[in-house]
C-alpha cells in the first residue's frame, strides 16, 4: 500500500535486509512525530473551519461569539505547542543521527 504524499513509513527496518539499531529507533520516532504533525494539521484545519462556522452563525449572540473566539484561540495555541514539540524532537533526532554520536552504538 502506498503512503499519501508527505507521510513517512513507520516500519524503518525489517531485521534482515535493514538492521534494527539505534538509528532505526530514532528514525522511527522521527517519522512517527512527523506523521502525527501532518495528521494534526488536518485536524486543525477541520477544527478551524468548524470554529469559523460557529463564529459566522453566532448571529450577534455574545455567548456563542465568545465560545467561537475561545475555540479559535485554543486551536491556534494547541497547534503552536504541537509545532514546538515537533521542532524539539526533529532537532534532537537530527543531532543523534549524525556520525558524531555513533559511539553510542558501540559496546
Amino acid at each position: 500500500m502506498a503512503l499519501p504524499p508527505g507521510w513517512k513509513p513507520l516500519i524503518v527496518c525489517d531485521g534482515v535486509a535493514t538492521k534494527c539499531d539505534f538509528n532505526a529507533f530514532i528514525t522511527l520516532i522521527k517519522n512517527g512525530v512527523h506523521d502525527l504533525v501532518l495528521f494534526s494539521t488536518l485536524a486543525v484545519v477541520a477544527l478551524l473551519c468548524y470554529a469559523g462556522f460557529l463564529w459566522l452563525t453566532s448571529q450577534g449572540d455574545v455567548g456563542k461569539h465568545k465560545q467561537a473566539i475561545g475555540m479559535l484561540k485554543n486551536i491556534i495555541w494547541g497547534y503552536v505547542w504541537i509545532l514546538a514539540a515537533w521542532l524539539i524532537v526533529y532537532t534532537i533526532a537530527n543531532a543523534l543521527l549524525k556520525d558524531d554520536f555513533l559511539f553510542l552504538l558501540k559496546q
